[in-house]
């Protein structure tokens, strides 16, 4: 992104962890900014607990000031019915960010999004399974 104003619109691959000694989970981003405003989906996949390999599909809205971006997540199911604050900073190229997301009177852990590149192997080293996709969660009941 070298050379063009910095945006998060794109597709992007992540990671969020919890504080404990729960397994990560993974998820996948689909992101546009119009002027500061954020918007999207985010697909993840539970990777432990009562829900192990349930899908769920969370809508996104924030706002990016310069390098900083935050935006709330809100499940569309019945299951997790809490907001995630998301809070993290772009870094310079505009291919990643990385900051703390946040549940109300409850937990906060990492994250980690990489925007998704054809061929891209920044992805493949620092995101160590495959994310969601829309596609695997079709089957899913809701």
């Amino acid at each position: 992104m070298t050379g063009k104003v910095l945006d998060v619109t794109g597709q992007w691959d992540g990671q969020f962890s919890y504080p404990h000694t729960l397994t990560p989970e993974f998820f996948s981003a689909s992101l546009f900014e119009a002027g500061s405003h954020v918007g999207g989906t985010v697909t993840e996949r539970a990777t432990s607990g009562a829900n192990a390999g349930q899908c769920f599909i969370a809508m996104v809205r924030g706002e990016r000031t310069s390098m900083q971006v935050r935006f709330t997540k809100m499940y569309e199911d019945g299951v997790r019915q809490h907001a995630v604050l998301y809070r993290g900073t772009l870094n310079a190229d505009g291919s990643e960010i990385e900051g703390e997301w946040h549940i109300a009177g409850s937990w906060s852990g990492p994250f980690l999004m990489i925007r998704r590149a054809a061929g891209s192997v920044v992805a493949e080293i620092r995101v160590a399974e495959t994310p969601a996709s829309d596609a695997d969660c079709v089957t899913i009941s809701r």
